[in-house]
């Protein structure tokens, strides 16, 4: 007998951040974090009205850009909380973000008291990113 399998449904809550140079951040998302940016809109002047990035272990983020009339426009800097399945994806994103132009370390890659192994940093834009393995209670 073949066990069952499962899918995890698709995302329905969605964070949203803004970036006044959505390039960089997406440099950040996906060099820096480990994202894969699954849909990019522009108008015609070059501005991207809605952008979206993925993360491997489920969910995603929906970002823009910041400082322009618009949905994204007045958004101020926003926090994130990434769950990774595994301490060796948050390992691996670690050495990658730290190296990332403009990113201020908050917290070094650590364990806490409840469990996770996590670290946070702030991106060019100011939007705080904490990614560990605590999934929550």
């Amino acid at each position: 007998m073949t066990p069952p399998t499962t899918t995890a449904p698709a995302p329905t809550v969605w964070p949203s951040v803004g970036f006044t140079d959505v390039d960089a951040g997406i440099r950040f998302l996906t060099e820096g974090l480990g994202f894969t940016v699954t849909a990019c809109y522009r108008d015609e002047d070059g501005t991207v009205v809605h952008a979206e990035a993925r993360w491997p272990d489920g969910g995603g983020v929906m970002f823009g850009s910041r400082g322009k009339p618009g949905d994204w426009g007045t958004l101020g800097p926003q926090g994130v909380y990434v769950v990774a399945a595994e301490p060796a994806t948050v390992d691996a994103a670690w050495e990658r973000v730290r190296g990332t132009a403009g990113v201020e370390v908050l917290q070094e890659l650590h364990d806490t008291d409840y469990g996770s192994h996590e670290f946070g940093v702030r991106d060019p834009d100011g939007n705080l990113w904490t990614m560990g393995t605590y999934r929550g209670a």
